[in-house]
């Protein structure tokens, strides 16, 4: 058997005690009448030593749990510390109360008073307070400023103590909406740099608001019968309420015609009030026209308050009034039309006639007799003697003509469905002959009224229809084009007359004048035509002028023209010089230098596009100082 020495030396030592003398008190001791176990053949000879365990290494393992126990005990100490109990700061032991009044009038300055009760053992410091009112709000010292926030730095609150804070301010908006004040109180303990938060809204209402709102006007309607609407907006506040609007939300099927005072939108839908002090009130009455069927509802909304920015929507209501409005079909339908042309508001030129014609028709199951057609004409700028019918009376009285059965035997018994179409014309004064007459926003009002006796009726006369049309009258928009050599801005040079291949330079110049009306978008466009070039000098840089050189358009954007542009105050003008060189096919006639100009704006007051066109501008330069007869003829 092969073992280690200390292995044999174990062996040795059991079989010297095996053959002792006294080996069999050794085993006699050792007895313990457990049955024996047979020893296997192959067991080891001594005891096989157990492999080592290699120890495992684990600081970094105790380093982090214990620092995860730490982290774990300071936050339950903190919370403890904030939430916990004496010697702790609580939001719960935080109180905010607010007194106030539970309405308030819209536009006068209300207080309210802002305590800050700290119910902790632990002094509250750095602490803020941040008041957010709703929109509309206004600064009672500055009644035109918004005040969207206020701000107060409180400082420190010691424990068991309060701070007083008040502030002002003056609330505008509809009457009886509920209103939400929140307060924001921010603080820190000592300790710590986390800022903490509580918050308190507080409600009130506009018992009145600072502006009041009333609508009168026409709550049945004819279709496209004319409407009139007068709004009234009053003041109730104690002081100026600055920078005011009526917004109009008009109703699918309104056209609006006309207002007083002008409307600040093209559409009639927004009016500037602007400052309206304590006790005044203003008005502004609306006219126009509904469409729809026989049944239809429509509902016109109106809106004053503060502007957004873009000018054109509330920003803050204060007031809201809505008018519910029936449409009815009338008995007698009537339509009435300048060149072919319905609606409640048209537009006109100024000095002009224009063919009209009123088309109508008997809308009832019975017959009417006796049918009388009545329009009324009247406007400070209307010309009496432009005033023309074939088949009516006119009554220079009163500017009205009317058709009845005496003049138009159609109308003496009309049947069911029956219609017909009556014709006349009208016109305006001349401006240039009436130049002190008030053109501006001037117009023409036409009264239709229809009357009649319905058969199987009363037998009396009753009216069937009622209808009015507003005319503007369009302001004058005229263009000027001319060329000249010897004048102008620029030094023009070449032979006048103009010679085969000598190349002769000419100044352009386009003029725009403007009557009574403001025009906007303003523009003149003309092009040049082939073997004329563009030499790149205009004046003055002000005016906006453009050249494409692929198509030859030349356009001057002229945008805005006031009233009475070149009557009372300079007309438009620019001018460009362009060069030709003549060649033998011209010998013997004159050069165009430009195409016909065309003139067009957009009248601001009758919405009417306008427009004036000249004809092309050639080498013979009429309005040059220096023109002789055959001076744009081209010589050899």
């Amino acid at each position: 058997m092969n073992g280690s020495p200390e292995n044999e030396d174990k062996l040795e030592e059991a079989e010297r005690a095996l053959y002792a003398k006294n080996a069999g008190d050794i085993f006699a001791k050792r007895r313990h009448g457990v049955d024996a176990v047979p020893v296997p053949k192959n067991a080891p000879s001594a005891w096989t030593p157990e492999p080592e365990q290699r120890r495992v290494n684990i600081p970094y393992a105790k380093i982090f749990i214990g620092a995860l126990v730490f982290f774990i005990i300071a936050v339950l100490i903190a919370l403890y510390t904030l939430f916990g109990g004496s010697g702790t700061v609580s939001g719960n032991n935080i109180n905010i109360l607010i007194s106030g009044p539970v309405s308030v009038s819209g536009g006068e300055a209300f207080p309210l008073d802002i305590k800050i009760v700290n119910g902790n053992a632990t002094a509250l410091e750095n602490v803020s307070m941040l008041v957010e009112y709703p929109a509309g709000t206004r600064d009672p010292a500055n009644p035109s400023a918004a005040l969207p926030r206020q701000t107060a730095d409180v400082g420190t609150i010691a424990a068991g103590k309060s701070a007083d804070e008040i502030v002002k301010a003056s609330l505008y908006g509809q009457e009886n909406v509920p209103q939400t004040i929140a307060v924001t109180v921010s603080y820190s303990i000592a300790g710590s740099n986390a800022v903490f938060t509580k918050e308190k809204d507080y409600m009130l209402t506009i018992g009145s608001s600072p502006v009041a709102l009333s609508v009168a006007g026409d709550t049945s309607v004819n279709a496209r019968q004319a409407a009139t609407y007068t709004v009234t907006v009053a003041s109730n506040s104690l002081s100026t309420v600055s920078n005011l609007i009526l917004k109009v939300d008009y109703p699918f099927g309104f056209t609006f015609s006309s207002s007083d005072p002008q409307a600040a939108s093209l559409d009639g839908s927004v009016f500037s009030i602007g400052d309206l002090a304590p006790g005044t009130t203003k008005t502004i009455t609306i006219r126009g026209s509904i469409d729809g069927q026989d049944g239809d509802e429509r509902v016109l909304k109106f809106t004053v308050g503060t502007p957004a920015s873009d000018g054109t929507t509330i920003d803050t209501p204060y007031s809201i009034y809505t008018v519910d409005v029936a449409i009815r079909k009338p008995s007698v339908g009537a339509i009435f039309s300048v060149n072919k042309v319905s609606g409640s508001s048209l537009s006109m030129n100024a000095g002009d006639t224009e063919s009209a014609s009123i088309d109508w028709q008997n809308n009832l199951t019975q017959a009417i007799d006796q049918m009388n057609v009545q329009v009324a004409l009247s406007g400070t700028v209307l010309d009496p003697q432009a005033i023309t019918t074939q088949n009516g009376f006119y009554n220079s009285a009163d500017n009205s003509i009317t058709f009845s059965g005496a003049t138009d035997g159609d109308l003496s018994s009309v049947a069911p469905g029956g219609s017909g179409s009556l014709a006349f014309t009208f016109g305006t004064l001349s401006p240039d002959a009436n130049p002190t007459l008030p053109f501006a926003g001037s117009e023409i009002r036409a009264d239709v009224t229809v009357t009649g006796i319905p058969a199987g009726g009363s037998n009396t006369v009753e009216t069937l229809y009622s209808g009015e049309t507003i005319i503007k009258v369009s302001s004058a928009l005229h263009l000027l084009s001319r060329a000249f050599h010897s004048a102008g801005p620029f030094e023009n040079s070449g032979p006048v007359p103009p010679k085969v291949n000598s190349q002769t330079t000419y100044t352009v110049t386009l003029t725009a004048t403007n009557s009574f009306n403001a025009v906007t978008n303003a523009v003149a466009t003309t092009t040049l035509p082939a073997g004329v070039v563009w030499t790149g000098f205009t004046s003055p840089a002000s005016e906006s002028l453009s050249y494409d050189q692929s198509s030859g358009a030349v356009i001057w954007n002229i945008g805005n023209l006031s009233p009475n542009t070149g009557v009372k105050i300079q007309p438009r003008s620019v001018s460009f010089q362009v060069a030709v060189t003549p060649s033998l096919s011209q010998v013997g006639s004159a050069i165009t230098l430009l195409g016909p100009v065309t003139l067009s704006g957009t009248d601001a007051f009758s919405g009417a596009t306008l427009s004036d066109t000249e004809p092309a501008v050639t080498t013979e330069i009429t309005s040059d100082p220096a023109y002789v007869q055959g001076i744009g003829t081209v010589g050899q």
